[in-house]
């Protein structure tokens, strides 16, 4: 499962009318508002050279870069906009957000808590606070297993599934890396919660069974996981980490749920049995995250998105796919992004995908 939790307050929008630089880089925020964020990225570079000292359009060129998923990006433009405005919680909320995404907990906590001296009770820093030091508080007794590529976090009884995890962690990602022509990939955390721990954490429906939000986390550990379920999860939420690297977080959940289960361990398999047994939505009428589906919905979503994108890899191959994730990382909406790489529109794909 992926998290797209990445939301650009409007409220930061309507702040930057009061400022004379916003008028004059009004242009800026339209891209903004227009999900055009490559076009904003160029606008508001052009804005932040010219007005340097205007935090809110450091704001809007940290925006426009954590939605092309480029988080290091943002955090600067963030923390610049923060050291000339210390009062701009928008800069703040999405400043600990982008340090989450990255994997890195506890700078996004110390982001949150330097924020309340300006703005104390706000429900956007309290609430992520609170599940964000639980997390630290949960894994304060964990182990860490150092690998090439993860680092794998574990219960002290679970080093034998550690190990396990981290084989097959790394034959996946040379599996995947290959199919998806990737070369390059951060080093990703890997934390084995127990079911218990992992529900109270996550606070996910009792379905899913693994989450990719800057740090794969699934609920293996205390438990004896059959090779083949441990291989399937773990794969599914490494796609999930490869396309947030590629694309950042605006994927709509029907193309990233699909590609991690087409993907993962009989993914294909699971997806036809699925599809068999339940009438299946068009692929527009899916919601944008599935998150908050109950059960039978979830499996219906996740067997008609799988479909979808096992079409489009049959008929275009994965380099097609790659391109589209690669177009939605250089800010394209997502409509011209599909007919770039895939050579039709969206709606034509779709309309004969049933």
């Amino acid at each position: 499962m992926a998290l797209a939790g990445v939301v650009a307050p409007r409220a930061a929008w309507s702040q930057s009318a009061s400022t004379p630089a916003a008028v004059q880089h009004a242009e800026a925020w339209r891209a903004l508002a227009d999900h055009r964020y490559g076009d904003a990225a160029g606008l508001f570079e052009t804005a932040v050279n010219e007005t340097p000292q205007d935090a809110v359009l450091w704001l809007g060129a940290g925006i426009s870069a954590l939605m092309r998923g480029l988080n290091g990006q943002a955090q600067t433009s963030f923390e610049r906009s923060l050291a000339i405005d210390p009062s701009l919680i928008d800069a703040a909320v999405l400043l600990g957000q982008s340090l989450y995404r990255d994997g890195r907990v506890a700078p996004a906590i110390a982001a949150y808590e330097q924020a309340l001296a300006h703005a104390p009770d706000h429900p956007d820093l309290d609430d992520a606070l609170s599940r964000w030091r639980l997390e630290v508080a949960t894994e304060a007794p964990f182990l860490a297993l150092v690998g090439a590529h993860f680092d794998i976090r574990y219960l002290p009884s679970d080093e034998e599934l550690a190990h396990r995890v981290l084989d097959v962690l790394e034959a996946a990602r040379e599996r995947l890396s290959e199919r998806l022509a990737i070369s390059t990939l951060r080093s990703i955390d890997v934390v084995l919660y127990s079911p218990e721990q992992f529900k109270t954490v996550t606070r996910l429906p009792a379905w899913a069974v693994g989450i990719y939000d800057g740090r794969i986390k699934v609920p293996l550990g205390e438990t004896a996981a059959s090779a083949a379920d441990l291989e399937r999860v773990l794969e599914h939420e490494l796609v999930h980490a490869i396309v947030a690297a590629i694309a950042g977080p605006t994927v709509p959940a029907w193309l990233n749920e699909g590609l991690a289960t087409a993907l993962e361990r009989d993914g294909t398999e699971w997806a036809e049995a699925a599809q068999a047994r339940t009438p299946s939505p068009l692929v527009a009428e899916l919601p944008r995250e599935f998150r908050n589906l109950m059960p039978a919905q979830a499996r219906e979503a996740y067997a008609t998105s799988t479909r979808v994108v096992l079409r489009l890899l049959e008929q275009h191959g994965s380099a097609a796919v790659v391109e589209l994730l690669r177009g939605i990382g250089r800010g394209l909406p997502f409509l011209e992004a599909f007919q770039a790489a895939v050579g039709t529109t969206f709606e034509a794909f779709v309309s004969v995908a049933r």
